[in-house]
């Protein structure tokens, strides 16, 4: 620690009142000086320690090149050095400083980085490095970050204001609005990635001279997750037969948005086969119909179809398969082509769906019927650990047997249905 000139000491008055009491020796005159709290004091003794540094050497006359003002930035920084009690000289103090640090080459404001930034970004995506619900992640969380920053060099902005900025309410994050609350610490360290890249990015470019996401926490977190929301059969059985005679609602001319039966496909491969049902980008809107193979009761999720770019295979119950009869893709697509979205809305209106329900159903009822880990694991393209924390012993086996007897309506299933190797078959086929 650098040996300080002016020391503070607690020092009672004789009034009896406690103060901070600075001292010590200032051009031969001696400073003492009473402070209510040792912060006024601290603050004043930095304002001595820096008229001691700048005072004049005594030194001896030299012959220099060096100006005036040259020879006094030297000796200051000589000064600063003994101050610190540094061993090391001032040249390799200069030299240490043009290995460190890095000047910005460019002055470009924030905007101007983010553009760029998003430019590559978007290119990222058209090769597929990145998914487009990615890319539209970063994208509102840079946009963000312009409007609390405006107007800024993006070189300029610190740790202490990004973590500003963080803190505030994520629906607002506006910096004049006081916070209603802390985002939670998953957020925090989403949207803190988030910006890693584009700093990360900025700091390639030299718009910035450091990366100030490195002075900004990130935190761990305790994954304490339950059992996973789902169906129970019976309401996966009320919720198809809704579906049968839903048809979106009427037009003003009369006709209705969807023909009845319209919206099943869609819904059956989420509940029936785990399929991940996000219509945006989720591997439900990557699926073909020539991916559904009812000659042997597979469904193949290809790796550009799967989310984590792996292929897996689904097993068509005879349920399923029932249901693909009687609504065939060929004539009901799996995303309608007309008003899809405003029939998926409505539907979600008369039915409240947990996040990611149906599939979470699947996957219980899969362990449920079949007791296997490994074959939901294969099936759902999730590891068996998770399987294991969230979907085991969630649906008892008779519970779950229900669920793989939903059917359409004026359909039957096999009387002599078995279980094997995770799927059922007709008692009276060969199992090969």
């Amino acid at each position: 620690m650098a040996k300080q000139s002016f020391k503070i000491a607690r020092f009672k008055n004789p009034s009896g009142q406690f103060v901070h009491r600075l001292s010590g020796t200032l051009n031969g005159e001696r400073i003492r000086k009473n402070f209510d709290t040792r912060k006024e004091a601290v603050a004043f003794r930095q304002k001595l320690d820096i008229i001691r540094l700048n005072e004049p050497s005594s030194g001896q006359t030299i012959w220099t090149t060096l100006s005036l003002e040259d020879n006094r930035e030297a000796i200051a920084a000589n000064n600063i050095l003994k101050a610190a009690e540094s061993k090391r000289t001032l040249t390799f103090a200069v030299k240490y400083f043009l290995e460190h640090y890095k000047e910005v080459a460019e002055q470009m404001s924030l905007p101007e980085a983010v553009k760029e930034y998003l430019l590559e970004k978007q290119i990222e995506m058209e090769r597929e490095i990145i998914t487009s619900r990615q890319l539209r992640a970063i994208k509102f969380e840079l946009l963000k970050l312009c409007d609390y920053f405006p107007a800024r060099i993006v070189g300029e902005i610190g740790p202490e204001e990004i973590k500003e900025y963080l803190n505030a309410p994520p629906r607002y994050q506006n910096k004049n609005r006081k916070p209603s609350s802390a985002p939670s610490l998953k957020t925090w360290n989403n949207r803190r990635g988030y910006l890693s890249t584009f700093f990360k990015y900025s700091l390639s470019k030299k718009f910035v001279a450091e990366n100030p996401i490195l002075e900004v926490p990130q935190y761990k977190i305790k994954k304490a997750r339950g059992t996973a929301a789902t169906l129970s059969a019976t309401e996966a059985r009320e919720f198809m037969a809704f579906l049968e005679n839903y048809r979106g609602k009427q037009n003003k001319d009369g006709s209705w948005w969807g023909e009845k039966g319209c919206m099943i496909p869609y819904f059956a491969l989420a509940l029936f086969a785990g399929v991940r049902p996000d219509y945006k980008d989720g591997e439900i809107t990557k699926l073909r119909a020539n991916s559904i193979q009812l000659d042997t009761n597979v469904i193949h999720i290809e790796p550009e179809v799967s989310k984590v770019n792996e292929k897996r295979t689904i097993k068509i119950q005879p349920n399923l398969r029932l249901w693909f009869g009687k609504y065939p893709l060929a004539k009901f697509p799996i995303i309608p082509e007309r008003r899809f979205r405003d029939m998926w809305v409505d539907v979600r209106k008369n039915f409240t769906l947990p996040h990611d329900g149906l599939r979470h159903t699947f996957i219980s009822m899969t362990v449920g019927s079949f007791r296997s880990v490994g074959d939901a694991s294969l099936q759902a393209g999730n590891s068996e650990l998770v399987i294991r924390k969230h979907y085991l012993d969630s649906k008892s086996v008779e519970e779950a047997d229900e669920f793989w007897k939903i059917h359409p309506k004026g359909t039957k299933l096999p009387s002599n249905l078995i279980k094997h190797e995770g799927r059922f078959q007709k008692s009276d086929l060969k199992v090969v």
